[in-house]
């Protein structure tokens, strides 16, 4: 990667892509290969850009909920297509909110929860049961929910503009370490020991 694009920030990037001449798959694809770490925010533009080009057409009117879900196919494909094409997280649609309730009715704190999210824990560690539990609350399946513990650490979208220093992916901790370190009661880490395989 060149020192010039160390530099963009999500908005010029998003700036550039607006003033493209076109917008179509490829030029999303160029982007999105270009630039990784703001998939979703050149998704969103990419979509945004559609729904208005529909607007300002005489042609035929195509709903917003085509367009959202052209884009969408448009983008699966384009993520799809690339040869790193990362799980998806279960983690995606839980606002603060939604993911401190989740922690709150797993009975464990929200450190524990982060780091189930970020895949800092070993998921060979990680008990079954436990596994299934945060998959019914998470509203996916346990596959699903397995297979995104089991991908490689990543860093959270965002974590680089929170940080002076610059942020790396950490090593994984076995699901015992994070018990003993994630500030949890006394009994919330029995309970847990008591879920292991």
């Amino acid at each position: 990667m060149s020192t010039e694009h160390s530099r963009l920030n999500e908005e010029e990037i998003l700036l550039a892509f607006s003033v493209e001449p076109t917008h179509d798959r490829a030029m999303l694809e160029h982007y999105l290969n270009q630039y990784p770490e703001h998939a979703q925010a050149l998704v969103d533009c990419s979509i945004e850009l559609m729904i208005d080009a529909s607007r300002g057409s005489d042609e035929v009117q195509i709903s917003s909920e085509h367009v959202v879900e052209q884009a969408w196919r448009q983008f699966q494909s384009a993520i799809g297509s690339t040869q790193n094409a990362a799980v998806e997280s279960p983690f995606a649609q839980l606002n603060p909110t939604a993911f401190k309730a989740v922690a709150k009715r797993l009975n464990i704190s929200n450190l524990l929860l982060i780091r189930f999210r970020d895949r800092a824990i070993d998921a060979a560690t990680i008990p079954g049961r436990l596994v299934q539990r945060l998959a019914a609350e998470l509203g996916a399946t346990v596959e699903a929910v397995s297979a995104y513990l089991r991908s490689p650490p990543a860093m959270v979208a965002g974590q680089s503009f929170r940080s002076s220093v610059k942020p790396s992916v950490t090593d994984q901790i076995s699901f015992e370490q994070a018990v003993e370190t994630s500030q949890l009661t006394p009994e919330q880490r029995e309970a847990l020991k008591e879920l292991k395989d």
